[in-house]
């Protein structure tokens, strides 16, 4: 009885603690188009996961200058451990590949829109599909202070609101409770 008792109580703070929380995930690759995401709205704080060979890209977030015009001598933040998880700021944001020619030439750039934390929830962007890399360098990860980004919509993107949250707790509890009694 102590282990139900102890099983419900997880179950009860899991959504609360973010347990449910769903990330973002973005293949990083050469060739991919990547303005599905800037007609997304993202939640303040929510988080894009970028996976990508680190031998042959890195993440680099961006001005918006520097994202037109693919300059990666002024990153606000560098990336290059191969699964960088990024948390998103309010405001929009804008990502692009460091290495020579991969944003110019490769597509490699990305702007999200980001609102803030409440809202509401429409669905996740499409990832593309997975294509193989060229050769590159980098290791590790240099995280700076984000510049102050502008305001937008309210709505937020690819996970469960607080209330969401608090749905799908629920529902495990009283599921978990009458698959005891």
């Amino acid at each position: 009885m102590a282990l139900a008792i102890a099983l419900l109580v997880m179950l009860m703070a899991s959504p609360l603690l973010g347990f449910v929380n769903a990330q973002n995930p973005i293949n990083w690759a050469l060739n991919k188009d990547y303005t599905s995401y800037s007609t997304q709205s993202f939640k303040s704080g929510s988080t894009l996961e970028f996976d990508y060979d680190k031998n042959s890209h890195n993440v680099l977030v961006v001005s918006k200058s520097d994202y037109d015009s693919c300059n990666a001598n002024n990153p606000i933040q560098t990336f290059t451990d191969g699964k960088s998880v990024i948390t998103l700021t309010q405001g929009a944001m804008y990502f692009i590949c460091g290495i020579p020619g991969h944003c110019s030439q490769g597509g490699m750039k990305l702007q999200v829109n980001v609102g803030e934390s409440g809202g509401s929830t429409p669905a996740t962007p499409v990832t593309p599909p997975a294509t193989p890399t060229p050769s590159g360098s980098g290791s590790g990860s240099t995280p700076a202070t984000p510049a102050a980004p502008s305001p937008k919509d309210s709505s937020a993107a690819g996970g469960l609101s607080g209330a969401g949250h608090l749905m799908v707790g629920v529902s495990l509890v009283f599921g978990a409770f009458f698959a005891l009694v």
